[in-house]
């Protein structure tokens, strides 16, 4: 997770840094004094393909449920929240062998879900979603965008994969285990995405196989129009499905496409 310079608890910075958070989520605790070290989690920290709940002795609870620590420093600790968690205004507690943390209120909602979108994806002041083709290592950008990145624009008829958090739980994949295989959300509970408006077919809408917590969303690009030989930047919106009533995501966002 990209560390930020703010303070109190907020979602994964890299996915969009929300004040809320959801069941399952990613969040940052900033403070001082967390931790006596700094590290992440490793191998020999899980037991078997469940996650810790502690790293070093430092221990996190949100609304009194023990979290999935990943990251531990004096003035940073990342952690997955449980999927126990109330909803509502609930503490988040940090306990180290020193003593406890005052507690930190914040909201939680049955989803709270951000798409993976670094800060530094921005090109001439546009904010791009963090997309890969099928090969997973080729970005969603214009050609050339950033040094050291390898990029191309989409066309209409490619699958490109978005990743995301808080977008809900998955059945048979508690959080805290590594899953072990494909896990689909289920509908009506799958997200919906639009490329300027255009609704566009998702093929796949679960779990990162191996991820703990990150979400997959393999997305077909539907047939709009740009201007013949130019990449334009095409606005990325999604719904989720909350109590039958299809809610926007909260981001801005955009993607490289040419005809």
């Amino acid at each position: 997770m990209q560390k930020n310079s703010s303070q109190g608890v907020i979602s994964a910075s890299d996915f969009g840094a929300l004040p809320s958070i959801a069941p399952g989520s990613w969040i940052e605790i900033y403070g001082t004094n967390l931790a006596p070290t700094k590290r992440e989690w490793a191998t020999t920290d899980f037991n078997g393909v469940n996650a810790p709940t502690s790293l070093n002795n430092t221990t996190v609870s949100v609304g009194g449920q023990s979290a999935f620590v990943e990251f531990i420093s004096p003035t940073q600790v990342n952690v997955q929240v449980p999927g126990t968690v109330g909803l509502g205004t609930q503490p988040v507690l940090v306990s180290t062998p020193a003593g406890n943390s005052a507690a930190y209120n914040i909201n939680v909602n049955l989803e709270e879900p951000a798409l993976f979108a670094p800060a530094l994806f921005k090109i001439l002041g546009v904010p791009y979603v963090g997309a890969l083709f099928p090969d997973l290592a080729t970005y969603v950008f214009p050609p050339d965008s950033f040094a050291g990145i390898t990029s191309r624009a989409a066309q209409p008829g490619d699958t490109i994969v978005f990743y995301g958090i808080g977008f809900g739980q998955v059945p048979g994949s508690p959080p805290g285990q590594v899953p072990q295989a494909a896990n689909g959300l289920t509908l009506p509970i799958q997200p919906k995405f639009y490329f300027n408006g255009m609704q566009a077919q998702v093929t796949y809408a679960g779990l990162a196989p191996g991820s703990i917590g990150e979400y997959q969303f393999n997305v077909i690009v539907p047939a709009i129009t740009v201007p013949a030989g130019q990449t334009a930047a095409v606005q990325v919106t999604f719904t989720v499905n909350e109590n039958g009533t299809d809610v926007p995501g909260t981001q801005t966002l955009y993607t490289a496409i040419q005809n």
